[in-house]
């Protein structure tokens, strides 16, 4: 097992050298690697903390270009041309469709980049040769990690708030409400994201029926 997966043991009182419920085996550990894998896609997607640069080298009047990770693609941050040393601005099929009917014919060095679906990149104009080269920097989603020697994608500083987050799911699966709220709450705080939350305050309301509107109603 790894240092989070330890630590998880720790907080939910299983021995980390004899574990009786949860064995150092991968399907042992399958559960609480689970959740761990859920809370490191989590706080990347919150946070944006996991980033990637990627160079794409484009190619003569090829306009759409599919971005291959060891991850899921989150969303881009940069564009930039190395060639012509400027900043792409983002656009979108509206905005294109009104500035240029003839978008996806419209050739020259790109000025603009379209995200397309999850992990697909459009550039306009399209390039009008090969001498172009971009770098792409991006959040990526990490894979989910299989076994304990595979390598954690998420902050030093984020793996405390990964570990409440997988012992707040163990005690919601044990029935357990407030001892999983409380490390939820607590994985929140560590991400500094608590106070975004608002704390619902539940209200009872009665509702009564006016005898002066209803005057068949007695009692």
């Amino acid at each position: 097992m790894n240092a989070l997966e330890t630590k998880v043991l720790e907080l939910i009182g299983e021995s980390t050298t004899s574990p009786d419920v949860f064995l150092d085996t991968d399907a042992g550990m399958a559960p609480i690697r689970d959740s761990i894998n859920d809370a490191i896609q989590e706080i990347v997607m919150l946070t944006g903390s996991y980033k990637r640069t990627y160079f794409l080298p484009l190619r003569e009047e090829q306009q759409f270009y599919r971005i291959r990770l060891g991850g899921n693609l989150g969303w881009f941050t940069d564009v930039w041309s190395v060639t012509n040393q400027r900043r792409l601005e983002q656009t979108d099929l509206t905005r294109l469709c009104i500035h240029d009917p003839r978008w996806m014919v419209t050739t020259g060095d790109p000025l603009s980049y379209l995200p397309v679906g999850h992990n697909v990149i459009g550039f306009y104009p399209k390039p009008a040769d090969s001498v172009n080269v971009i770098e792409i920097t991006l959040v990526e989603i990490p894979a989910a990690y299989e076994t304990d020697t595979d390598r954690l994608k998420l902050r030093q500083a984020f793996q405390y708030a990964a570990v409440h987050y997988a012992v707040g799911e163990y005690w919601a699966s044990r029935g357990d409400a407030a001892e999983s709220q409380k490390h939820m709450s607590m994985y929140l705080d560590a991400l500094g994201l608590k106070d975004r939350y608002m704390q619902q305050i539940e209200q009872t309301r009665s509702f009564q029926t006016r005898k002066e509107n209803h005057p068949n109603v007695t009692g």
